[in-house]
């Protein structure tokens, strides 16, 4: 007898329930077909498709240079001296 795959969760007869991932082999004969079309099972004895693992892209996060401005000196305030100091 062939198995299913169950895709969607489905109810079937005789007050029977599959959910997702059950394998089912007593599903009514009128059923399969349309069950299939609509891609609510699979059919088991077919292999999954297994996906090679995605290599891993590694980024590298972008560094950008810190640019400053150049730093102006103050400019120096000259202070007269007075008569008592010293130059």
């Amino acid at each position: 007898m062939a198995k299913y795959r169950v895709l969607q969760g489905i109810d079937y007869p005789p007050n029977k329930r599959a959910e997702i991932g059950d394998v089912i082999d007593d599903l009514p004969a009128a059923s399969v077909k349309w069950l299939l079309e609509i891609g609510a099972i699979e059919d088991s004895s077919k292999p999954v498709a297994k996906t090679e693992p995605k290599a891993e892209v590694k980024v590298e996060p972008v560094v950008e240079p810190v640019i400053e401005a150049p730093v102006e000196a103050e400019p120096v305030e000259e202070i007269p001296a007075t008569e008592d100091e010293e130059i």
